[in-house]
């Protein structure tokens, strides 16, 4: 009896064995792919930083350093108020939170930091609540330090 090894298996075994190793084979295109430097979804997003103060009267009564927070008609400025980032066609694309206050020599300061903003926008607009927001280019977004100054003296 002469023949290949192949001659002597079944016919659902040798189907067996083609779609193992069919799935090997595009298993190790994807990986080496992937691998080869295609970018991952970090690398396609930034993120960036800033502050808001809130200029107001009332925290004059405040040491520098101590804890604040928006009064009255600033009371939606607070730890936790939302900060929102809209790409160019004003799809909202990223949101943030702001810090807690803290009293400084201008006013009541809130950090925040915002991440995963898709990169490729023309422009950028960065709302602090429904307070109105700071256009910016990717370039501007990425190196940080925004600053928002909200209130009256």
């Amino acid at each position: 009896m002469s023949g290949s090894r192949w001659d002597r298996l079944s016919r659902p075994a040798v189907l067996a064995v083609g779609v193992v190793l069919g799935a090997a084979v595009t298993g190790g295109c994807w990986l080496i792919a992937s691998l080869a430097g295609g970018e991952s979804s970090a690398e396609k997003t930034f993120g960036t930083s800033g502050t808001l103060t809130l200029i107001d009267s009332s925290f004059s009564l405040l040491e520098e350093g101590e804890v604040c927070t928006g009064l009255s008609g600033y009371s939606d400025i607070r730890r936790g108020a939302q900060v929102n980032v809209t790409g160019a066609d004003g799809t909202l694309v990223a949101t943030g939170a702001l810090g807690g206050g803290t009293k400084t020599a201008l006013g009541c300061e809130f950090p925040f930091e915002i991440e995963g903003i898709p990169q490729g926008s023309k422009f950028y607009t960065v709302e602090v609540s429904h307070r109105g927001g700071l256009t910016q280019t990717e370039a501007e977004l990425r190196s940080g330090g925004l600053v928002f100054t909200l209130g009256n003296d």
